[in-house]
């Protein structure tokens, strides 16, 4: 049985963000900064350049947009709440 856990979480794949595959129509790389405190579906959201104009204007480091393993992102990170990165996408 216990060969059936995950290595790193110790729970049933099917419960593992680790091992679970993304939802349907999702992505399984998503977009963050280092400095960054969520996680985006595309790295050209709006959210995420707000964030970097803000920090801008605070003078702040502006930090490099990286693609990261949409598990390793929601292990440390929340949702963006404006581009919304893990509903699926709509069809119009």
């Amino acid at each position: 049985m216990a060969d059936d856990l995950c290595e790193n979480t110790f729970l049933p794949p099917d419960q593992c963000d680790h091992c679970r595959m993304a939802a349907s129509g999702l992505s399984a790389q998503v977009h963050t900064t280092k400095g960054g405190s969520v996680y985006h579906r595309t790295p050209n959201c709006a959210g995420l350049k707000d964030g970097q104009a803000y920090a801008r204007r605070m003078r702040q480091e502006i930090h490099d947009v990286n693609a990261v393993p949409r598990s390793d992102a929601r292990a440390r990170l929340g949702p963006c709440e404006v581009c919304r990165p893990d509903l699926p996408p709509t069809t119009s």
